[in-house]
């Protein structure tokens, strides 16, 4: 199992990691990436120095996103069940 020794930032989004061996004895050493590709729900509390891309969204997500939602009247398909399959 490897040991995470130091990493170093190249971009906001990107980040080299240098990992070294557990075992004394083995001595392997070696340099992993890690990265942001895009964010799944936005920061409550962003900074402003960082612009950090959100999740592709369709234009379909996008109009279901935007749409006024009535807590009072519950979704066409929020209780649809599976259709029950013949045999």
């Amino acid at each position: 199992m490897g040991q995470r020794r130091t990493s170093r930032e190249i971009t906001p989004t990107h980040r080299d990691i240098y990992y070294q061996c557990a075992n004394l004895f083995c001595g392997h050493s070696w340099k992993a990436s890690e990265t942001y590709d895009y964010g799944i729900a936005p920061s409550a509390i962003p900074n402003p120095r960082v612009t950090l891309p959100m999740r592709p969204v369709t234009r379909q997500e996008a109009i279901e996103i935007m749409r006024p939602r009535d807590a009072a009247q519950p979704e066409l398909f929020d209780s649809a069940s599976p259709p029950e399959l013949p045999g």
